[in-house]
């Protein structure tokens, strides 16, 4: 998926890119997350939740994330949502920087399960 914004004379894109990971579907994201690339980034992770069957294992990894809005953080819960009704599961990678740091100021009460690392998110008991 490639979200695209013409703001000026910059262009704003929101890259996300698949892997596997111990049995863990991981969606690493890349650029911004706001109110022009959340709706995209809403049906991708819609489309990755629901053609993963039953329980979901997912894991999104924020770390080349260089901006997120309160409207992205309200894509991430809904998939969250979306995975746990389904039985699953959905981690977050959020390395030390801006995006964490406006996670831990926003503090969702939401369940999220927030790692610092891929390998710390993919652990059977993380």
């Amino acid at each position: 998926m490639t979200s695209e914004d013409r703001r000026g004379e910059g262009v704003a894109k929101l890259r996300v890119s698949l892997a596997r990971l111990d049995g863990w579907i991981v969606a690493s994201l890349a650029g911004e997350i706001d109110m022009l690339t959340v709706p995209g980034l809403r049906a991708h992770l819609a489309e990755l939740v629901a053609d993963h069957g039953r329980r979901p294992q997912v894991i999104i990894d924020l770390g080349g994330v260089t901006f997120c809005d309160v409207l992205g953080l309200g894509a991430l819960i809904g998939a969250h949502h979306m995975a746990a009704r389904r039985g699953g599961a959905l981690r977050l990678v959020v390395p030390p920087g801006r995006v964490r740091r406006f996670l831990r100021v926003t503090n969702p009460t939401h369940d999220l399960r927030i790692h610092a690392t891929l390998v710390d998110a993919a652990a059977p008991h993380s």
